[in-house]
Order: C-alpha cells, then structure tokens, then sequence
C-alpha cells in the first residue's frame, strides 16, 4: 500500500478512536441524571460513609435514636429501645410513617436496617414534610422486593431513580442487616447500599428541607423494620 492511501486510513482510525474514547469519559465521568448504573455492583462507598463497630468515621455525626423523645410515631407500631428502632405493622388501609422532631436540610445519613414479613415495604425516609402518620410528602431511600436501592418521592413524583431488581436481589441480603449510606445536598441526592452507589440524581422539584423517618407500608403486607447505626452528619 502506497503512503498516500495508508495516512487517510490511519487518520481515520484515530478519529474514530478519538471519538469513541470522548464518548466513554463522558458517560463515565460526566454523567446525566439520572445515572444508569448497568449491571455493575462495583463497591464505591466513599470512606466517610462507612461504620467501625456500629458507628462512622470521624466528626460531628448524631445518634437519631438516642431517645424516643426525639421521635412522633405510633407507639403500638412503633419502639425504640437500646438505640435501636422496631416498626411492626400489618398494613391496611393506611400507611403507617415514624420521623424526627427536628428537620435537617443538608446531610449526611447512615442507617443499618433489616426487613422482615409478608410482602414487606419500608424506606429511609428523608425531607419528610408529614401532614399525620398516613400521608407524609418527601423522599424514601426504598426498601422491599422490586424497590431496594430505590428513590421514591412519596405523594410527589413517585419513582425518581429506580434500581434494578436483579442487581439488587444479588446485593441485599435477606432477613438481615442492610446498610445504606445517603448524602442529600441541594437538589442532589446519593444513595449506596451495601456499598454500591445505587441513587444519584438531580431532582429539582424536591423538597429541600424535612425530617428523618421509616415507612410501613399499607395494603396486604406485614412489615417487620429494625433499624440501628441511624446517624446523622449537618452539612454546611
């Protein structure tokens, strides 16, 4: 082959190469959102999001279930004793929410949590804006066959960001402790669990500002929710 015809040919490879290498950093390191995680269960959890012995890594983080006080939930669904919370609920015609007394707008989260039951359904509740214990606007970091891994928005928008189901039936395990570990900053919200980033989306029509809480879900379902290590971090 003569050089003339064997640069055009060359140039036009590296073209291509240039091409499709942009294209992949792009989808890669400058994601849209929502982000499409694929079939990857690659652990990503960022060392400030994770538990030594029960509890995080550096600073400033607040146990939320130090005392019932700080809570406004039902009592016959309802317990927290020995900093560890217990949801038992056979469903029905209502929904069954549990949240903080105190609002929190920026944060950092870490919640360990087990589901058990019939059909069950639970979420990390975050800037929950509850009118009573059945209707409670915001978010939910989702729980429960077909929505773990998931970002809900309760009354609103529905399904924001939904998680595989056959990725999550390999990462969660079942009848046993979950961890998720959630940043919501402005408008973005990040969520691992079990330390694969399963939520990460801009959602602009969310609230901004609410409370910490737990769902048990109504309909035909008995929900069993524990949950432990639930820590707090204020972003500034």
């Amino acid at each position: 082959m003569s050089g003339k015809k064997k640069y055009p040919l060359l140039l036009c490879l590296l073209m291509l190469l240039i091409l499709s290498t942009g294209f992949n950093i792009h989808t890669r390191y400058f994601p849209k959102f929502p982000v499409s995680v694929g079939d990857s269960l690659k652990i990503t959890l960022p060392r400030q999001g994770r538990l030594v012995d029960g509890k995080p890594v550096g600073k400033n983080w607040v146990n939320l279930l130090a005392s019932p006080a700080d809570w406004i939930m039902d009592t016959t669904a309802y317990s927290i004793k020995n900093e560890e919370l217990h949801g038992d609920y056979f469903g029905g015609q209502f929904h069954n929410f549990a949240w903080t007394k105190k609002t929190y707008q920026d944060f950092e989260l870490q919640a360990m949590v087990k589901l058990d039951g019939k059909d069950a359904n639970s979420g990390v509740c975050i800037r929950l804006n509850p009118v009573n214990a059945d209707n409670a606007p915001g978010y939910q970091v989702d729980m429960g066959p077909g929505y773990w891994g998931s970002l809900w928005e309760e009354k609103r928008a529905g399904m924001v960001q939904h998680f595989p189901e056959s990725l999550a039936e390999k990462l969660v395990k079942k009848q046993d402790w979950n961890h998720y570990y959630i940043i919501a900053r402005g408008h973005h919200i990040e969520a691992w669990l079990n330390g694969v980033k399963t939520i990460d989306t801009v959602h602009n029509a969310g609230f901004l500002q609410g409370a910490i809480g737990f769902q048990l879900c109504h309909g035909d379902k008995h929900t069993v929710l524990d949950v432990k290590s639930l820590y707090i971090k204020v972003l500034k």
